[in-house]
């Protein structure tokens, strides 16, 4: 399922009955739905996000069951396109999760930008109790070396709140409301507008993978190409405004 709403592009796993596990029929809608987001000019950011019981039980076990070895290996293929889409999505991308996130669950989730959850999730490399492997270079970029590999190497899972201490989460929310809290960051995230969140999304992509001193002249060939834009010189207007009436854009939601 998707919609569009105040700059969000949301798409919304709903296959319930096989409480959102990716088979092919939905890695293939999840490619394509993310793909017609890309290009919408009306779409800053993206909310990936399941229902308030369930995000996703990873992959669908007919397909770990009930196929050939050559079908294996195009499923896997397949899985490798889903999950690049989103790794470098050229627009942030939020998920949220509520309940157990299992495996290829929990790592569809790190290949977003951010993750909200709700306090009843769970997050696991379960792949190392089937003799199989978690995807660690997802973990590793949200928590540190030895919690990856130890959630790697025993498939152990880990609740919500030790999930937002280690960093594998960064916002918790009250169990039912996971939709509303990751609705509400993606809107604050788009209100910068499209134009400015794919060349945010570009640096958050490339300099982390620079030396420091690449990146940093990097970062500031980017920041002269933003002060030589439009929406530059409307965007300190704006800002000019309201500190004129006593209020500043870079501190209203810390007020709130």
């Amino acid at each position: 399922m998707t919609d569009i709403e105040d700059g969000v592009g949301i798409i919304q796993l709903n296959h319930p009955e096989k409480r959102n596990a990716l088979g092919w029929a939905l890695h293939y809608e999840l490619i394509h739905a993310f793909d017609s987001f890309a290009e919408d000019e009306d779409v800053a950011a993206v909310l990936l996000v399941g229902n308030e019981d369930f995000f996703c039980a990873g992959w669908s076990l007919d397909i770990l069951q009930d196929t050939s070895d050559s079908e294996r290996t195009r499923f896997v293929d397949l899985a490798l396109k889903l999950m690049t889409t989103i790794y470098d999505y050229g627009k942030p991308t939020v998920a949220a999760v509520a309940g157990v996130a299992p495996g290829y669950g929990m790592d569809l989730a790190n290949m977003c930008d951010i993750t909200v959850a709700s306090d009843n999730a769970a997050f696991g490399s379960s792949q190392a109790k089937y003799a199989m492997n978690g995807f660690y270079h997802g973990m590793l970029r949200k928590v540190g070396a030895q919690r990856a590999r130890r959630m790697l190497f025993t498939g152990d899972p880990i609740d919500a709140q030790e999930a937002y201490r280690v960093g594998l989460v960064d916002e918790l929310v009250p169990a039912g409301t996971v939709y509303e809290g990751g609705l509400r960051l993606a809107k604050h995230i788009a209100e910068s507008g499209a134009e400015l969140t794919t060349v945010l999304k570009q640096v958050a992509l490339r300099a982390g993978n620079m030396g420091h001193v690449e990146a940093t002249a990097y970062e500031l060939r980017v920041t002269a190409d933003l002060v030589q834009r439009g929406l530059f010189t409307r965007k300190l207007a704006e800002g000019l405004e309201h500190l004129r009436s006593g209020k500043s854009k870079a501190t209203e939601r810390l007020r709130s």
